[in-house]
């Protein structure tokens, strides 16, 4: 008969289950409200380690009665509550209740919440909700037609989801476009803009403000007159709100809101409630891709919730490869968890964009990359000039799993800076040449998490430079950086919102609950013209069985508010 240990706090933080933090936040949570009930107790951390797992609430009615080990490497088995002791325990609690008003909420549907994400979570499918159900704007609807025929032709099926797309904004409140990297969303936006502009125009209406936004500068650079979200709403000096706010509203027609995956739900509410009712939303993302580092996976739900599948418009076709290239049909296998597609791919060399190193026949993985580091980076320090060295940046990045370990980044950026300098044929032993990325907002400099630019020495001395919105080149002593991290090698998550020509992407020898298959279609696709991978092939091919599952009830909240 197997022994599980209690669900008791106090046991569990012994055993490691628990963090620090979780614990302490537990302890001062139960000492405030006098909390007896283990259950609670250990309810109370639980919640908080979820939240550190990407996970907005516990699911209770799923999680009770189930069996797991305390971690990948202590083996003891917790058995967490039934439901109806589980249920009771923090029904009966002064910490818990169905509203904000205490530290834990728990819903009808038996998950539990910090409050403040059960509140953002509400806020969020409220402000959604409301814009969907708003009626379509009145227009000349043959005059729409005849303007969209000069841009997507009927008879082609490729682009009817584009058309169709464009049409639902002109008219409606809300509009969700998902779609990878080459499938047109990018020309949506654009025709958006210019029918919208047009329409102004012929109806002698004022000229309409279009924002143009997305969550990193990397990503905001890649739209026409894009910023981040950041600095539209424009932070305050010693508080976690905005400027701009719910009480607080920005001045626009439209809002084009791109690479919404990495957008997590207090950014994403804090956004929509800062823009008017009468404008138009349009959020682009891709359902496949990796969610936000921060806890939940709100692009995702937003295009599961069954009220929003009328505002839902998925691009599936390529228009830049057309079903050929091997990147493709990699990233499609991936999708479809098809294991023996991806097999034939990664071994057979039949796509020459795909190239698999197996780290079984490899050795050691400093071998493995050596000739890919050299041949990738050596454009970049090779480069004369400041402007040669920043129009390198997009040739040729590696992306790994993890930060730590053997195959993480802090390891890769090391292997990279020894073998670029240790290369005579690049002569960089006295030039200090590195990518850089910063890694903590400054608004005054205009420099923000993510962006890359380069260390590069010129006569007057060591300076970092960054490349602007509008392509102008910024410079900056390094000691005034608000924070950065060499960027040779930089994980999967950052990598999002970019594109790269050529990919070189390193995954770990073991199983991770990092590697998954949103992480591998991830990483693939951030290559325009060539993957190379480097790994081992039965990971991989287990990793394509793990997929990211967050708990929210987002997609549930929402489907209430506009079905009801």
């Amino acid at each position: 008969m197997n022994q599980y240990m209690t669900f008791d706090l106090g046991s569990l933080f012994e055993q490691h289950f628990f963090s620090n933090l979780d614990y302490f936040f537990a302890r001062s949570m139960v000492k405030a409200f006098d909390e007896k009930e283990p259950i609670v107790q250990a309810s109370c951390a639980l919640v908080s380690k979820s939240l550190f797992e990407g996970h907005i609430c516990i699911d209770i009615k799923t999680m009770s009665d189930t069996v797991r080990a305390v971690s990948e490497t202590n083996n003891e088995l917790i058995k967490f509550p039934g439901l109806n002791s589980w249920i009771t325990a923090l029904q009966n609690s002064k910490m818990v209740s169905d509203n904000i008003q205490t530290p834990l909420v728990l819903d009808s549907d038996h998950r539990l919440y910090f409050s403040k994400y059960y509140d953002f979570q509400n806020r969020l499918a409220r402000n959604i909700s409301q814009r969907v159900l708003l009626k379509p704007s009145c227009m000349d609807e043959t005059a729409i037609d005849e303007m969209l025929d000069l841009y997507f032709s009927r008879s082609d099926q490729h682009i009817k989801h584009q058309r169709s797309a464009v049409k639902h904004t002109i008219k409606n409140h809300f509009t969700i476009v998902s779609g990878g990297p080459g499938t047109g969303k990018t020309y949506v936006t654009t025709i958006i803009k210019k029918m919208f502009l047009w329409y102004a125009e012929k109806n002698a209406l004022p000229v309409p403000k279009i924002i143009c936004v997305a969550p990193t500068g990397k990503a905001a650079s890649k739209m026409d007159k894009g910023s981040t979200i950041h600095s539209i709403l424009r932070p305050l000096k010693n508080s976690p709100g905005f400027y701009y706010n719910k009480n607080n509203i920005l001045q626009t027609d439209m809002i084009i809101i791109d690479e919404a995956s990495m957008i997590d739900i207090l950014l994403l509410t804090r956004l929509l409630e800062a823009i008017p009712m009468t404008a138009k939303v349009i959020v682009l993302g891709d359902i496949y891709q990796l969610s936000s580092i921060q806890a939940g996976s709100v692009f995702s739900d937003i295009c599961k919730a069954k009220g929003l599948s009328s505002n839902l418009f998925s691009l599936d076709y390529n228009f830049r490869s057309k079903g050929k290239t091997g990147i493709e049909n990699l990233s499609k296998a991936i999708n479809a968890n098809d294991v023996q597609g991806l097999e034939y791919i990664l071994t057979t060399g039949r796509y020459p964009d795909v190239v698999f190193e197996s780290l079984n026949h490899k050795g050691r993985l400093d071998d493995a990359v050596n000739k890919y580091i050299l041949d990738g980076y050596k454009p970049f320090v090779t480069a004369d000039t400041v402007e040669e060295a920043l129009k390198e940046l997009d040739n040729f990045k590696i992306v790994c799993a993890h930060n730590s370990g053997e195959y993480g980044t802090l390891q890769i950026n090391h292997l990279c800076e020894n073998i670029l300098r240790t290369e005579n044929n690049f002569d960089i032993h006295d030039k200090p040449k590195r990518i850089i990325m910063v890694n903590t907002n400054d608004y005054k400099k205009g420099l923000f998490n993510g962006d890359t630019g380069i260390v590069f020495e010129k006569k007057e001395g060591v300076n970092t430079f960054f490349k602007s919105f509008d392509n102008k080149i910024k410079q900056y002593r390094v000691s005034d950086l608000p924070g950065s991290d060499t960027a040779f090698a930089i994980t999967i998550h950052k990598s999002q919102g970019s594109e790269f020509n050529t990919v070189l992407m390193i995954l770990p020898d073991k199983i991770s609950p990092v590697v998954t298959r949103q992480l591998l279609y991830t990483g693939i696709t951030r290559a325009k013209t060539k993957v190379i991978i480097i790994g081992d092939i039965n990971i991989i091919k287990k990793a394509i069985n793990f997929s990211v599952k967050r708990n929210s009830g987002l997609a549930i909240c929402l489907e209430k508010e506009i079905l009801r």
